[in-house]
């Protein structure tokens, strides 16, 4: 039985890893909608590649739980997992014994690569925002935040991180006077420009020249900026769902 929970475990953490490309790089299942997925099935059969369907909220809900799986109806294993969700569409499984230590092993977001957040607005409330859409990544923390460019300078120098999100408009030192100088101190860090200033051909070239690694507007969806940090921090894990986040 022990042999069977690991292989079990073994399964459906395949099953998970390939979900998580589906829903990084869209590129083994369709996009049903703006807010609809399709997954496949986390069952424990190897040889299962049923589809099935949920919003990206129910995903995301689910994959936070590294013990628990979306599978189809009928595709229960119980010598391994106990049923914690009824929906009408899959059951939510979860893993107990040598097959929750197997799934908690190897659970995709083990392995990915740790990003380190700045955040730098002169806004707290913006400030606020970023750390909610932060946390929902969990490779990613916030290590500092700045309300200028200044005060940014030197939280960058002293953290070293991997990503900072700048604003343009701040006081005392603003976007365009602090960017080369965090490039300075921090060569490595990724700069993502997110900012409500207009920003044409020319200023964007600008900005390139300046050393940000992406610009992107305020005004749309905030996950956009999310998936910009996903983009540059983790090897291209940009999680797009609609075609609006595609073409903005």
């Amino acid at each position: 039985m022990t042999e069977k929970q690991k292989q079990i475990g073994r399964n459906e953490h395949a099953a998970r890893a390939a979900n998580e490309l589906v829903s990084v790089e869209g590129e083994e299942a369709r996009l049903l909608g703006p807010d609809q997925l399709a997954v496949l099935c986390e069952c424990g059969d190897a040889d299962c590649h049923d589809a099935l369907t949920m919003s990206v909220d129910e995903y995301e809900e689910i994959r936070s739980h590294p013990s628990q799986f979306a599978v189809l109806r009928g595709h229960e294993m119980l010598e391994a997992e106990n049923v914690v969700v009824d929906h009408d569409r899959y059951l939510i499984v979860q893993k107990f014994g040598d097959a929750g230590d197997v799934a908690d092993a190897g659970d995709p977001r083990n392995h990915l690569k740790p990003c380190r957040v700045v955040i730098v607005d002169d806004m707290p409330e913006m400030r606020y925002l970023l750390n909610i859409l932060v946390a929902t990544e969990p490779s990613c923390t916030i290590v500092g935040e700045a309300a200028d460019g200044v005060e940014a300078v030197e939280m960058v120098k002293a953290t070293q991180p991997e990503v900072v999100v700048l604003d343009l408009e701040m006081p005392v030192m603003d976007g365009w006077h602090a960017l080369p100088e965090i490039r300075r101190v921090s060569p490595t860090s990724n700069v993502i420009v997110y900012s409500g200033t207009r920003i044409d051909a020319r200023l964007n070239k600008r900005l390139v020249n300046l050393g940000a690694s992406r610009f992107v507007p305020k005004g749309g969806s905030p996950s956009i900026v999310m998936d910009a940090i996903r983009e540059v921090s983790l090897g291209g894990r940009n999680r797009v769902f609609s075609e609006q986040a595609r073409t903005s």
